[in-house]
């Protein structure tokens, strides 16, 4: 299963000017997993929410794969973006298979499954810049890990140390093991500064299926096709 790095003229990139306008001063330092991001190195950035349909830095090159390991799941809150503090909306995070498993024992994850998302390589010479702006952008519980990304199942990595923003279980915007029904109501009904939760969904799924066939992982079809059926009635 080869899949083509995507044209970089595919996502909507945010020009350098309009990055320099966004307000960076107050953004909150996240914390490192893993060994933090060196200044000097060059910056790619994982998405496998909103950052694979909504690029709001300078990039210049792409590569659509997938991660090990990890299984993508709105159970994130969101008060800042998608929600409200008085009404949280629903985003997506990360989550290890064997804590999935632990959470959902009757709905375990399949250990050859992966994540499906879009590596961006951040454009040379604005790596800091992005740096602090995707912290701010993150800011609601996420912490800074890295991943390598994956084209082949039994292949090399085509990209290393890739940074991802996850929020891990025990910051204080995780949802916990909602089910898949309140997760899929409240995302229906939800909305915040950067829209409504049902766009943050409905774009992740359309732009997943734009890349790969396989990419939309069937987590993702059921909760879509129930917000749908929610929002009909």
């Amino acid at each position: 299963m080869t899949v083509p790095a995507v044209a970089s003229n595919s996502v909507e990139a945010q020009p350098e000017a309009e990055l320099a306008a966004v307000a960076l001063g107050s953004a909150t330092q996240t914390t490192a997993l893993g060994a933090p991001w060196e200044a000097n190195r060059p910056l790619w950035v994982f998405g496998y929410g909103s950052i694979i349909y909504r690029v709001d830095f300078p990039i210049e090159d792409q590569v659509f794969g997938f991660i090990h390991g990890r299984k993508r799941a709105f159970l994130q809150k969101s008060h800042d973006h998608r929600g409200t503090p008085e009404t949280p909306g629903r985003v997506c995070t990360l989550i290890p298979h064997i804590e999935w498993n632990s959470m959902f024992p009757d709905d375990p994850a399949d250990s050859q499954s992966v994540c499906w998302g879009m590596a961006y390589k951040v454009k040379s010479g604005m790596e800091q810049e992005v740096k602090r702006h995707l912290d701010y952008r993150e800011k609601d519980g996420y912490t800074v890990d890295f991943v390598d990304v994956f084209q082949e199942p039994d292949g090399l990595p085509v990209v290393s140390q890739v940074l991802v923003y996850v929020g891990v279980s025990s910051n204080p915007s995780f949802a916990g093991p909602s089910s898949l029904e309140d997760t899929a109501r409240v995302i229906a009904m939800a909305q915040g500064p950067s829209g409504t939760n049902r766009d943050y969904l409905f774009k992740l799924c359309d732009s997943l299926r734009l890349h790969h066939p396989e990419a939309l992982d069937p987590y993702l079809a059921k909760l879509e096709a129930m917000v749908k059926s929610i929002i009909s009635k």
